[in-house]
Order: C-alpha cells, then structure tokens, then sequence
C-alpha cells in the first residue's frame, strides 16, 4: 500500500510552506468588510440616483425656458406683423378688449389666430408644465400715478413639478411699446 502522506506533506513538496501562527481572516473581521462596502455602494446608488434627477430638472427648466421664449416671441410678431392691435395685448378682463387669458393655463399648442395663452388654443402640449401670461399696465416716471398708454409689462411664467419634489416656476419679463 502507498503512502500519500499528510497533507502538509503534499503542500511542502508544491513549495507551499504554512507556518504555525498562519491564520486567515475572521468571520467577524469578512462581515466589518462586507458592511463598509455596501455602505459605500448604496451611497454611491443615492448619488447616481441624484445626478438623474438633476438632469430630469434641468431638462424640464431648458423646456419652460424654451416655452416662455415661444410665447413671447408669438405676441412680438403678432404686434409686429399686425396681426392683433396693441390694444388686444391685454388680459381678458371685463371691459377690455384683451385676448390672453388670465392665471395658469396648460401648455397647449397655438389656435387658429396662431396666438399662444388664447382661447381658441388648441391640444395639450406637455401635461407638467403650466403657462401663464401676464400683461400690466406701465406708469410714467415722471409721475407713477399715471399710466402709459403705450408700453405694457408682459410677464410670462411657466410653472412644472420636479422629479424631486416640489415646484419650480421660470419667468420671463419684457416690455412691448405701441411702436414697431
């Protein structure tokens, strides 16, 4: 009968030596190491999931940018080209010959007048975002009290939901004279 040896026989003749005091590591000392990584792996999964919500956010404020730009532009070439008469560039109100409603409205695509923030404004655009288009009354400088007839505020602001929570709102203000 052959004689195989102990094992540490077999690891001598590979060349693989142990010494007495060799010890691996503990399971206690696998767990502390198990646990600093998924620590540091679920921190690194909540900055991944922030960073993809900053981008949805700031995608969302190019958008309501973009939106408030295309209203704006619509009533200057509307004034422009005249389309609609300066006295038109108002909100409805009673006793006003004003064509763009008042409060926030969805983001609907333009009506037949080619008119954004009117009534005749035709499908919904985009379901989050909000648009309303303010237009005021400017006083003098000379005298504040009274109002100049040719030069109105127009404030439009587009109001969305984030992906974190929460409301954000864009505005834009210009100012539009009689005067081409």
């Amino acid at each position: 009968m052959k004689d195989y040896g102990s094992r540490h026989d077999t690891r001598q003749k590979r060349g693989l030596r142990l010494s007495k005091d060799s010890k691996g590591f503990t399971i206690i000392e696998v767990m502390v190491a198990t646990f600093v990584i998924v620590i540091a792996l679920v921190s690194l999964l909540a900055l991944f999931a922030y960073s993809v919500a900053t981008m949805a956010l700031t995608e969302d404020l190019l958008i309501g940018k973009e939106k408030a730009r295309e209203a704006l532009e619509s009533i200057f070439a509307a004034r422009t080209t005249q389309q609609i008469t300066f006295d038109e560039i108002q909100n409805v109100a009673p006793g006003q010959p004003g064509i763009f409603l008042s409060g926030y409205q969805q983001l609907k695509t333009a009506g037949d007048d080619g008119l954004i923030g009117t009534a005749d404004d035709g499908a919904i655009e985009l379901n989050q975002f909000e648009r309303e288009i303010q237009i005021d009354p400017v006083f003098h400088a000379d005298d504040p009290t009274e109002v100049d007839l040719d030069v109105r505020r127009v404030r439009i602001r587009i109001r969305f939901s984030t992906p974190l929570g929460g409301q954000r709102i864009f505005e834009l203000e210009s100012y539009i004279s009689r005067f081409r």
